[in-house]
């Protein structure tokens, strides 16, 4: 019994000391950070005390953020639209609250992953219910090296769980039905 307790914490010691060798790289590119955590990554770069632009990968699922120091209802869509030196476009945004703050989900993902690797700097204006625009611009130096390290980090974390994922020896033959043909409906 006391060898299965030493046992069981000598594992846990190694697991958590592993955890702590790979967790908390922080790369800085130029005005962008690339913080690679494992299974969460994140690249940014901040603007002023309240506003920040980021890619976020949970795995392999990345995303594209803006935080701003605006009020917004979590699940409510806007529209913002970016603009860059490569691309002038319309986005959507959803409102989401992650811990005690709020962030705008940037959508379609490859519209501004092309904006934010080309030019100097992406500005993005939110309209705001009093008729005015909040403008938020922020720089692109770094942004390209910055992206692509948490882009390979998501890519790399997709390898490493089809690798674990035990493949069958044989796969199973599907079974072929012995009657005659049935209708699908759709």
């Amino acid at each position: 019994m006391k060898q299965a307790i030493l046992l069981g914490s000598f594992l846990l010691v190694c697991l958590l000391g592993s955890n702590l060798a790979v967790a908390g790289d922080k790369v800085i590119y130029q005005n962008w950070v690339a913080e690679i955590s494992g299974q969460n990554n994140e690249a940014y770069t901040v603007a002023d005390a309240s506003t920040s632009l980021g890619l976020f990968c949970a795995s392999e699922q990345c995303l594209f953020y803006l935080h701003q120091g605006l009020n917004c209802t979590p699940g409510a869509k806007y529209s913002v639209l970016m603009n860059s030196p490569s691309l002038s476009t319309a986005l959507t945004m959803e409102c989401t609250q992650i811990g005690g703050s709020l962030f705008q989900i940037l959508t379609p993902f490859e519209a501004v992953l092309r904006a934010v690797q080309a030019g100097e700097s992406v500005g993005f204006a939110v309209a705001l219910q009093s008729g005015a625009f909040a403008v938020s611009r922020f720089s692109l130096l770094g942004a390209k090296p910055a992206i692509d390290r948490v882009l390979t980090e998501a890519a790399t974390t997709k390898l490493k769980q089809q690798n674990l994922t035990p493949k069958p020896l044989n796969p199973p033959i599907p079974s072929v039905p012995q009657s005659g043909a049935k209708d699908i409906s759709i």
